[in-house]
């Protein structure tokens, strides 16, 4: 939520305070129970997707750098005893092939260093018999082609999350909006009936409704947080 979207919710949560410690006095009109109630189920889906916007990209990141890391050390511990391999039988392509090092690995996009997983375990498959004297099994060839998969499954996930974020990010201020338009729509104008008849609760409520700017910086009409607005927004 943006400083603003801040600022409203809190004048919104300020007012729904204000109406629970004062029930006794509206209960009895059924308009307003509907309306305090259209309030608080806008308050639940509000602080349930700013949740979701705050863990959007929790731990996204550091998933796939730990994936990232025992990708790269298994296609070394493998492409390392092909090449060993390759310089004894005197076979230039295969060398040609596995010779890498940890920097060239870690300069590769995802994409490439993914078939680069694929193209390793495949000559490791070919050589697997000569391999063995090397100390490469079938089961290293199966933990490389498993992380593999791993690494194809988080190589995009920060990249998710983040549009997973944008899309809740986008959605957050149409459901304030829609919040402040029952409070300015619908239960300003209800409570207009205690201006007379209940003018204490009434006067609180109208002080309720003044957004402050919670950011330290001037309030949303451009008036000091010291100084608030008197006109409900």
């Amino acid at each position: 939520m943006n400083q603003d979207d801040i600022n409203r919710m809190s004048m919104v949560n300020t007012v729904d305070s204000l109406m629970d410690q004062n029930e006794s006095t509206w209960s009895s009109l059924p308009a307003i129970q509907e309306t305090v109630t259209d309030v608080k189920s806008g308050i639940t889906e509000v602080n349930k997707l700013a949740g979701k916007q705050a863990t959007a990209t929790a731990g996204t990141g550091d998933e796939k750098a730990n994936v990232r890391l025992a990708f790269e050390a298994k296609i070394l511990e493998i492409a390392d005893q092909l090449s060993a391999l390759a310089a004894k039988k005197g076979d230039a392509i295969l060398g040609a092939q596995v010779e890498l090092t940890p920097s060239a690995l870690d300069k590769m996009d995802v994409d490439a260093l993914e078939e680069l997983g694929k193209t390793v375990s495949g000559l490791a498959v070919t050589n697997i018999v000569e391999l063995e004297k090397y100390g490469i099994t079938k089961d290293d060839v199966t933990a490389l082609d498993e992380l593999t998969k791993q690494f194809n499954k988080v190589k995009n996930a920060p990249r998710v999350a983040i549009s997973g974020r944008k899309g809740v990010t986008d959605t957050l201020p149409v459901l304030v909006a829609k919040l402040m338009s029952i409070l300015r729509n619908r239960l300003d104008k209800q409570m207009t009936k205690f201006k007379q008849a209940n003018a204490e609760f009434y006067a609180a409520y109208r002080s309720a409704r003044v957004i402050v700017d919670r950011g330290g910086g001037q309030g949303s009409d451009g008036s000091s947080p010291t100084a608030p607005p008197t006109t409900p927004k």
